[in-house]
């Protein structure tokens, strides 16, 4: 069996080198960010870091390693006799070659794509061939990476293994389960990010009231009057004196928070109010025991304030959704295809 690794490489953002892949059968990464021939620098990831650093002039941007490395990868490690997979925008095809030479660095009419290789083109076929977890294996956010949880496939659909493919309805099925799950952990991971990121301590607090208003309640943070440990205060009335009156401390806390703080929150909290403790982090069992013996106290965890955002995400207003930029995608619906 063959062995050889499988990359794949995109055109650009919207396809725009696409003339380069299939006209010239070269494939091109970027130079915006290295307008020079690499070919001389010394094949190691501190040299191309370096290079990529000096050129943009942007030393301590954390995208520089992301970037050198792809460029670093693109020179030394993809292997002339190395598959490669071009997903083709224009016309919903993949287009399967085999590298055929060395990196050269080649300016021409054709923008910012002049580190290039050859390559030789053997197949297309319609992406409708193959299953969404291979399509979403190919949907990396990267210009250049290599294919390896569904190299198999790809290689039993472009003719060098045909008798190792699944069973077509079975391979979807398992695949599409897969798309969603880590399309939903994705998602989880970077709310999660941005909320340590951009929301790391008081931003949280009318961010969470904002979260309260697009549930469908008046609600305000109590910074500017109050330092009591009531962070938000939110109402279903207008005037916010028809109990009950929701009381919230928000902790931006990655540590489990443990009983003594509960229940010094819920010291403020009256009878007829009701007391929502919320942390990005999680609980203790004590903390969480002793919420049990209280009606009117619930705890929300940081998981739980995720599904809220998520849930209540397009109610919210755009200054705070532009810190945690999402966007509506259509996906499989596996629970409605069941009935």
């Amino acid at each position: 069996m063959n062995h050889r690794r499988i990359w794949a490489v995109r055109a650009g953002n919207t396809g725009q080198a696409d003339s380069i892949f299939i006209d010239r059968c070269q494939v091109a990464i970027s130079s915006s960010d290295v307008e020079d021939d690499v070919s001389g620098l010394p094949p190691s990831r501190c040299a191309f870091r370096e290079i990529v650093a000096k050129m943009t002039g942007t030393t301590g941007n954390a995208a520089i390693p992301i970037r050198a490395g792809q460029l670093y990868r693109f020179v030394h490690e993809v292997r002339i006799g190395e598959h490669l997979i071009y997903p083709r925008k224009a016309d919903r095809t993949l287009h399967w070659g085999t590298i055929s030479g060395p990196y050269v660095y080649e300016m021409d009419g054709d923008g910012d794509f002049s580190h290039r290789r050859s390559v030789i083109w053997h197949n297309s076929l319609s992406r409708d061939v193959f299953t969404q977890g291979a399509l979403y294996e190919l949907g990396s956010a990267l210009t250049l990476f290599e294919v390896s949880t569904f190299a198999t496939e790809f290689r039993a659909h472009f003719s060098e293994c045909k008798n190792s493919l699944p069973d077509r309805i079975e391979a979807v099925d398992e695949s599409e389960d897969i798309v969603l799950r880590d399309i939903n952990e994705t998602t989880i991971d970077f709310i999660a990010r941005k909320l340590r990121a951009e929301l790391k301590g008081y931003p949280l607090e009318p961010f969470v009231a904002e979260l309260f208003r697009a549930m469908g309640y008046k609600a305000n943070t109590t910074r500017a009057v109050r330092d009591d440990g009531i962070d938000v205060i939110a109402h279903r009335d207008e005037l916010g004196i028809e109990p009950p009156i929701i009381k919230i401390q928000v902790k931006a806390h990655d540590a489990n928070i443990g009983a003594d703080p509960v229940k010094a929150f819920y010291a403020m909290v009256h009878e007829r109010d009701v007391g929502i403790f919320i942390t990005t982090g999680n609980y203790t069992s004590s903390a969480r025991e002793f919420a049990r013996t209280k009606g009117n106290l619930k705890l929300v965890t940081g998981v739980e304030l995720i599904e809220l955002i998520q849930k209540y995400y397009d109610k919210l207003a755009l200054k705070y959704r532009q810190q945690i930029p999402l966007r509506r995608v259509l996906v499989p619906d596996r629970e409605l295809e069941m009935v």
